[in-house]
């Protein structure tokens, strides 16, 4: 009886862990000039457009032209870890990047404004409260990988 229990319990546990990974892509673009949604009030988020500091991370600037810029730009966001390109067109990538132990699925989120060279990002998780830091590490992580290839200042 007792050992019933317990994998009913464990049963139970998994059933729950992994609705919570199979989360639906988030709402991802607003009407504001960055194009992105701004953080929810969890510490689950980092976004160049966040309205609250905490959560804030700054843009990416390009060094060279757009055109040329933005294909490098989403060759290394397809190069980073668990990490799938959903969509991309000439302004905006998609992807989606899962975590390496629980397969939780975060969206991350580039908008190019080409008059300007200027990359907005946002990387968020689509369950669960906190993140430990998850989304602003690979932000900073891409950023990292952009400079040291010469794409953004």
């Amino acid at each position: 009886m007792k050992k019933m229990f317990k994998i009913s319990i464990g049963s139970l546990m998994l059933v729950t862990i992994l609705w919570g990974c199979s989360g639906n892509p988030a709402e991802r673009h607003n009407s504001e000039s960055s194009g992105l949604l701004d953080c929810p009030d969890t510490p689950n988020c980092v976004s160049s457009s966040a309205k609250n500091p905490k959560y804030r991370i700054e843009p990416f600037k390009l060094k060279k032209d757009p055109e040329t810029s933005w294909d490098m730009v989403q060759k290394t966001v397809g190069s980073l870890p668990r990490t799938k390109i959903v969509s991309a067109d000439n302004s905006d990538i998609q992807a989606e990047c899962r975590s390496m132990i629980f397969r939780f699925v975060d969206d991350l989120t580039l908008h190019l404004t080409p008059s300007n060279g200027i990359i907005h990002i946002r990387s968020a998780s689509r369950t669960g409260y906190s993140d430990l830091g998850v989304n602003r590490r690979r932000v900073e992580n891409l950023r990292k990988k952009l400079r040291y290839k010469g794409i953004i200042e």
